[in-house]
């Protein structure tokens, strides 16, 4: 009687072990597998957000490329613009030093006339003062021919005297004896009025061949 119970004494231990090892091993299995979901899941979440990172960094890139790019397209059209504005005035300034010259020419006698004549029939002829340089109140003005100029052109009498006012600039200022009106046609003043001309006509000459 004694040896049957300790054989099933031994054999529910028995049992109990081997059932105990395959709740262990079931553990096991089921922590191992909970371990590696865990794993994907983290491995997924992580490549997740670095490509989430990674995108973000490439936008961020490529704004900063746009902008970069813009600022040196701006630069360079800036530069080409201004380069394109001092050789303009560099131009103008080498027209304005050839009209300077012209006092010592031949021509500047008949320039200073045309000029005269030109003011007396903007301001409709009548009684003028022409003002003159010092240095040009000396020339060989034919008043009498200006005049006769003047009133051809517009058909009003017109009578021209020399001014004790002089001028600095170049060129010459003819007024009303009132002093009413006046016109400036010294080369300073020309230039002045056609500048803006000016420059788009020396800008076509310049660029015309330039994309």
């Amino acid at each position: 009687m004694e040896g049957s119970e300790n054989r099933l004494i031994d054999r529910i231990l028995k049992d109990a072990r081997e059932e105990a090892e395959t709740i262990v091993k079931d553990a096991k299995k089921s922590a191992e597998t909970i371990i590696e979901k865990q794993r994907r899941a983290a491995r997924h979440s992580a490549e997740k957000e670095a490509n989430s990172l990674l995108k973000r960094a490439e936008n961020e890139a490529d704004i900063i490329r746009g902008k970069v790019s813009t600022k040196i397209k701006r630069r360079a059209s800036w530069l080409v613009l201004s380069e394109k504005n001092r050789l303009i005035t560099s131009v103008l300034d080498e027209a304005k030093n050839r009209l300077v010259n012209i006092q010592n020419s031949e021509e500047y006698l008949q320039i200073i006339e045309k000029l005269i004549v030109d003011a007396g029939a903007v301001l409709g002829g009548g009684m003028l003062e022409v003002l003159l340089r010092e240095n040009d109140s000396a020339l060989p003005l034919n008043l009498d021919k200006l005049e006769k100029e003047i009133s051809d052109r517009i058909c009003v009498e017109t009578h021209l005297v020399l001014s004790d006012q002089q001028i600095t600039d170049v060129g010459v200022i003819v007024k009303t004896t009132d002093n009413r009106f006046f016109v400036d046609n010294t080369f300073e003043s020309i230039l002045g009025r056609r500048e803006r001309e000016l420059r788009l006509k020396i800008a076509q000459i310049l660029f015309s061949n330039v994309h």
